[in-house]
């Protein structure tokens, strides 16, 4: 099925709001080293934590499908549960405890927590999930969840109180992986209204006040299954300007301010009080491009292959991320299971133009979509051209807004688009480039390949199988990851608890508090 906006800007981390403007193009020191956000570091029982995200303004919401800003995100993930989250790249049991593939891989049968209780003191059962799949993937909703890709969510069937069965719609060898990488959040049987007073979930915290585009007041849920959250109330407060958040920490309104842009963490934090932190390099987030493999001239692999040896990815990453990452080596999935950590391709102009004389590509006139959905997006786009100018290519730019950047027939007539994925499993990685025709790779050994590995059980098939997904990717491939971006915040010394649970950029606070 087409991914949605929502599926492929989460997957990014969406930088809504007012984009910061890099002074400049050329290479910049990279500034203060950030420090890493450690969890060992304990935060104290009681207290307030302020938080501040990017917000979408009035389109705030307490519904957790249709989430679409980081603020949101990040509220509704301590809100509502989820049957399965990714750490460490893994699937880890929340609300399910697992989901076991039948014989014939026509199903699989998903057992649920005991003794789980929803805010208002009802019992957690079958039955909500049962209703949750079927509300996530309504037609008529705006933006329906992507399981129905996968998993006959209309033929969900309750066992009993703590079981069901899922009707799956190919081979898949570990759906808990699939549920945990996609928006899987579960509501109460019936729910159709998430107000202050209606939104009732079973995660470590509830609503106390909601107002969208400002802020929301949480309070601790005392009999939360995985033990009650550290502090007594989180504050997560909205904005859409970069500098309005980090403002709000230096002058004491808040005490974290998630994704801030490079150029305000090379300024400092301000205060010995304060420090810039970053989730760590197994949390950076794949910034590149994705060729169009569909028309000419990159649908010869020799003219892909040349666009890969005509990047300067140290530029790159020295010019757009002011050194607060490193170089990527065209792959996407970093820091996931799996991954193929191999070192990227050097520079090489000769070689470029030979490849692309080869091609019939030589003084080839190419557009490349881009918008600023990542900071720093646009000037990179620029970048590229000129380092492709240097090949013989002409590039033009296609610098347009957020709302229009994802309009199916202006992706199919670029040559390529600018695009990000954070530390998802390769299984969903590998979906959204699929998403769409223009973004995808339709090469036969790929899609075996593809296939082999989502049907997968066992370590050694799984293995097999996306390694050769990244061989192939790696050999002929159409996307360039020119590098890993570091996700960067800033907090006061004191927090503490602060966690990832799927992509940085959306940070788990169920257990962050002040040290």
């Amino acid at each position: 099925m087409p991914l949605s906006r929502r599926a492929l800007l989460r997957s990014a981390g969406l930088a809504l709001g007012t984009a910061t403007l890099l002074g400049g193009c050329g290479p910049t020191a990279p500034g203060p080293a950030p420090v890493e956000n450690a969890p060992g570091r304990l935060p104290r029982k009681g207290g307030s934590l302020r938080a501040v995200f990017t917000g979408g303004g009035t389109a705030d919401t307490l519904n957790p499908f249709d989430s679409m800003s980081p603020v949101d995100f990040v509220r509704n993930d301590v809100l509502f549960d989820s049957l399965f989250s990714i750490e460490n790249g893994r699937a880890t049991p929340r609300l399910a405890l697992s989901a076991e593939p039948a014989a014939d891989r026509k199903s699989f049968v998903l057992k649920l927590r005991d003794g789980v209780v929803w805010h208002d003191g009802s019992p957690f059962t079958a039955k909500d999930v049962a209703y949750s799949f079927r509300y996530m993937s309504a037609p008529e909703r705006p933006m329906p969840s992507e399981l129905q890709s996968y998993f006959d969510l209309a033929k969900v069937q309750v066992r009993d109180d703590r079981t069901l069965v899922v009707p799956t719609l190919q081979p898949i060898g570990d759906p808990a992986l699939i549920i945990a990488a996609f928006l899987t959040k579960v509501v109460k049987d019936g729910a159709t209204s998430f107000t202050p007073t209606t939104a009732v979930g079973t995660g470590p915290y509830r609503v106390a006040a909601f107002d969208a585009g400002r802020e929301a007041r949480l309070t601790r849920f005392d009999r939360y299954w995985d033990s009650p959250g550290t502090a007594d109330e989180l504050v997560l407060l909205s904005l859409t300007d970069p500098q309005a958040k980090v403002n709000a920490v230096r002058t004491g309104q808040a005490d974290y301010a998630g994704d801030i842009p490079f150029s305000m963490a090379k300024a400092g934090s301000g205060s010995p009080d304060i420090e810039v932190r970053t989730a760590g390099r197994k949390h950076r987030v794949g910034f590149g491009f994705v060729l169009n493999s569909t028309i000419a001239p990159f649908n010869d692999p020799r003219a892909r292959r040349a666009i890969r040896l005509a990047v300067d990815r140290q530029s790159l990453v020295d010019s757009v991320l002011l050194g607060y990452g490193e170089p990527g080596n065209d792959l996407y999935g970093f820091g996931t299971e799996y991954f193929a950590e191999r070192p990227p391709v050097q520079r090489n102009v000769d070689e470029a133009r030979k490849l692309l004389r080869e091609a019939g590509a030589e003084g080839a006139s190419i557009t490349i979509r881009s918008t600023e959905y990542e900071v720093g997006y646009n000037a990179s786009t620029q970048l590229l051209a000129e380092q492709l100018r240097e090949v013989g290519l002409k590039v033009k730019p296609d610098i347009v807004g957020v709302a229009e950047f994802f309009e199916p027939k202006a992706m199919a007539a670029s040559h390529g688009v600018t695009f990000s994925i954070g530390a998802l499993p390769l299984p969903v990685t590998y979906a959204r480039l699929a998403a769409y025709p223009s973004l995808a790779l339709n090469d036969p050994q790929l899609n075996a390949a593809l296939a082999e590995g989502l049907a997968a059980v066992d370590d050694a098939a799984k293995r097999k199988a996306w390694t050769t997904v990244q061989d192939v990717m790696t050999d002929r491939g159409n996307t360039i990851v020119w590098g890993l971006a570091d996700t960067l915040s800033l907090e006061r010394k004191a927090v503490a608890g602060v966690e990832v649970r799927g992509l940085a950029k959306y940070p788990y606070l169920g257990k962050a508090g002040l040290a």
